[in-house]
């Protein structure tokens, strides 16, 4: 026999997500489309190494439109979470608090020091009194995760609704992917060292692409040609303990869908 819980509110808050998810990426190729991103910049070539660096100069976006859309999809997805707790409360004849909710923890120690454990709740924790669902709980934890469980989707969700609620909206940045073309009238290239892509980056700083080498260190007419193909990203800074978190705009479909298997997870408990 299940519990036949009620799923209904987290699947409405799931839909919402969704929308927003949609108005995120229809409102983001459309900035794309009007503002100018970026410019090349190039150093003076070292008369002594012949070294030139590139630089790409980002264009300064002020309306926070996006990074707004961004925080509701994301409130939607932490609501349709925290939505699976009341069902379970009814289900074991608990009084449902304004502190309980879905736990999202990056380690198993503080999961299991703070939530508890697969069996059994903490009896101050965000769980405390549920007597079911909690293996399933603790098997979408970022730390069961393949791989790095800061990049699991939960924790994404977790860091992203945190900032969004408490302390600021994300940043958002167009990151460079790949090689654009650089161009010269005259000039003998004999080596480059260019980045492939970029990681590490500060919104609105300048961006160090890499550098390449003449001999003789002579050229003219410089260029890059080509547009450069870019990458959507927003980004909550460090806070405390947990690190920097960037978030790709092609991601946020797989965060949402990432969501609702968590969602699907209790229909037949």
């Amino acid at each position: 026999m299940t519990l036949d819980l009620d799923l209904g509110p987290s699947k409405a808050k799931l839909a919402r997500a969704r929308e927003h998810a949609e108005a995120l990426k229809r409102e983001a190729t459309k900035r794309i489309g009007q503002e100018t991103t970026h410019a090349v910049e190039f150093s003076p070539i070292d008369p002594q190494t012949g070294w030139c660096s590139i630089t790409l100069i980002p264009q300064k976006i002020e309306e926070p439109r996006l990074q707004v859309i961004l925080g509701d999809v994301i409130h939607n997805l932490r609501c349709a979470l925290d939505y699976l707790i009341p069902p379970l409360i009814a289900a074991s004849n608990a009084k449902l608090s304004t502190t309980h909710e879905f736990p999202i923890k990056l380690g198993e120690g503080d999961y299991a020091a703070k939530v508890g454990s697969k069996i059994v709740a903490k009896g101050k924790g965000p769980l405390r009194h549920v007597v079911h669902g909690l293996s399933v709980v603790e098997a979408w934890q970022p730390y069961n995760a393949k791989g790095d469980p800061e990049t699991d989707p939960l924790w994404g969700v977790h860091r992203f609704s945190n900032a969004d609620k408490h302390r600021q909206l994300a940043t958002f940045g167009l990151v460079p992917l790949g090689r654009f073309e650089i161009k010269w009238d005259s000039g003998i290239k004999v080596e480059d060292d260019i980045v492939e892509e970029i990681n590490d980056w500060e919104v609105d700083h300048d961006i160090p692409v890499g550098r390449i080498r003449f001999d003789p260190p002579y050229v003219t007419n410089l260029r890059a040609v080509g547009r450069v193909k870019l990458d959507i990203r927003f980004i909550t800074p460090r806070f405390g303990k947990e690190n920097k978190l960037a978030l790709k705009l092609a991601s946020v479909d797989g965060v949402v869908d990432h969501v609702a298997k968590v969602v699907d997870s209790f229909r037949d408990l």
